[in-house]
């Protein structure tokens, strides 16, 4: 299934200020709700790359927020 093109743009508008802190797309993820359609697909193809998407048991329904794999950036998507 497609994501939505608004989906897309909110996640993109979410990415830019830690790639614009040197965070590199290659090394942050998105971390969502288990079983969701993002989690399903297991990547993100955005503006700035290919966006990893892994599961969490503990996020509910509707949140998600980026993470550079060393810690370095951290961002809420909703």
């Amino acid at each position: 299934m497609a994501i939505s093109p608004k989906v897309i743009q909110l996640i993109e508008q979410k990415l830019a200020p830690l790639i614009g802190r040197g965070c590199r797309i290659d090394q942050i993820k998105m971390v969502c709700a288990a079983g969701t359609e993002l989690v399903q697909q297991g990547s993100v193809q955005t503006g700035y790359g290919i966006l990893r998407v892994e599961p969490s048991n503990f996020m509910p329904l509707g949140r998600s927020y980026l993470i550079e794999d060393r810690y370095r950036g951290f961002i809420w998507v909703r």
